[in-house]
């Protein structure tokens, strides 16, 4: 602000200055041209005009003369001082009377006056600048003190205590930052509880299936004989191990998907990316007798994506669908644009949802799945780390569901 100030201050002092002089200039121009005009010679001049008088109100002075030494008038403005006064001269030959008229002008009172222009600016500077130490030192206390309570608010914070800011006991200023710390606080409370979910869910679900192979283990060394057939029971025990195995596998991609939250975005074209996934499961899908096809309807898609985190919501769609698809029958996936995102659907014809269950919390499972009831849960947490949002509903149209990722154009599109 003082530098603009000063700026402005000179920018405004050099505009007046120069409109002063060029105002003298061509007011000494206009008599210049008068005198050529009217007067033949000095004497003629002297005759008609009181050159005294003239001198005292116009503080100009006519000299008229067919010689001129034009190293001391030269035939431009020249500016001199004299006798403690500032003068400006100029000088012109007219060619028609063979005359150089010379014109010379009493500048003091112009300079004085230019002066005063500049050391009342210097003054509204210097104020100016005083204005601004003062407002800077009062703005910053009233800004040290809503710092002062984030600062206490921040350092009683851990994560079993994520108390949101009131925004009302802040300043105007401050409400978009409390704002945005609030967002970043529902965040971090959202992840940790989810982490708590699972944790606590993992430990539940795991001991049942290693409290039905203790048992079975039990039941077996106390009944065994050489004669039993005890092919069912290791079944059994196959079958619950096989269960152990998968939620400790979705267990591993939780960790991969922490991890990939801090992958940089890349700048790639989606429908490439997708394209190419979309080759292999059109193979995988063959092979279990279930048809699919893909169309995209834009060639080009271009941003910046974190794309381990992309493919964990995609592959999970895709595979989900083709799972839940009866054989025979057929997956589809589609993009389209509205006007605020661009959107990934992905269609199958299965038996559809139960749309009031929450698909998206960890171990939430349809009674037709076989999984652990992971896939969804890490699908949720890698769209809230891309800032992109998904949802799983019915058709309309027939029986299934549509799987639906969508990025939005104003988060996207315009990030470099």
């Amino acid at each position: 602000m003082t530098a603009m100030l000063i700026v402005i201050t000179l920018i405004l002092s050099f505009y007046l200055t120069s409109t002063l002089m060029n105002n003298v200039k061509d007011e000494m121009n206009h008599h210049l041209t008068y005198t050529q005009a009217i007067f033949v010679d000095q004497e003629d001049y002297e005759n008609h005009i009181d050159a005294v008088l003239f001198k005292e109100l116009s503080k100009n002075e006519i000299l008229i003369s067919p010689t001129l030494d034009l190293k001391e008038h030269p035939l431009d403005f020249k500016f001199y001082h004299a006798d403690k006064q500032e003068y400006v001269t100029i000088s012109r030959y007219y060619e028609p009377k063979k005359l150089y008229y010379t014109i010379t002008r009493n500048i003091t009172h112009v300079s004085s006056l230019i002066a005063n222009i500049y050391i009342m600016m210097l003054g509204l500077i210097l104020l100016g600048v005083i204005f601004i130490l003062l407002y800077s030192s009062h703005l910053s206390k009233k800004l040290m003190a809503p710092l002062q309570k984030l600062t206490e608010k921040f350092s009683a914070m851990h994560e079993n205590l994520l108390d949101k800011i009131n925004t009302n006991q802040l300043p105007t200023e401050f409400v978009g930052l409390a704002d945005s710390i609030n967002l970043l606080i529902t965040k971090v409370s959202t992840s940790i509880n989810y982490r708590k979910e699972l944790y606590i869910g993992t430990a539940h679900e795991l001991k049942t299936p290693l409290a039905v192979m203790r048992l079975k283990n039990q039941i077996t060394l106390m009944k065994y004989k050489k004669q039993d057939k005890i092919k069912e029971t290791l079944d059994q025990n196959i079958e619950s191990i096989d269960t152990l195995n998968a939620m400790i596998h979705n267990l591993l991609e939780y960790g991969r998907a922490e991890g990939a939250q801090f992958e940089q975005p890349q700048r790639l074209n989606l429908i490439t990316l997708m394209m190419k996934k979309c080759e292999e499961f059109e193979l995988l899908a063959h092979s279990q007798g279930r048809d699919f096809i893909y169309h995209f309807s834009v060639p080009h898609f271009r941003i910046n994506v974190q794309s381990l985190l992309f493919m964990q919501i995609f592959q999970n769609f895709v595979q989900n669908a083709l799972k839940f698809t009866p054989k025979g029958s057929l997956v589809s996936l589609n993009t389209r644009m509205d006007l605020n995102n661009f959107i990934i659907e992905i269609t199958d014809e299965g038996e559809g949802i139960d749309e009031e269950k929450d698909f998206f919390a960890p171990f939430k499972r349809s009674l037709e799945s076989t999984g652990a009831g992971l896939g969804l849960f890490l699908a949720q947490n890698a769209a809230e780390s891309m800032g992109v949002n998904i949802a799983l509903k019915n058709r309309n149209d027939s029986s299934g569901a549509i799987a639906s990722i969508a990025f939005p154009l104003n988060r996207f599109l315009l990030k470099d």
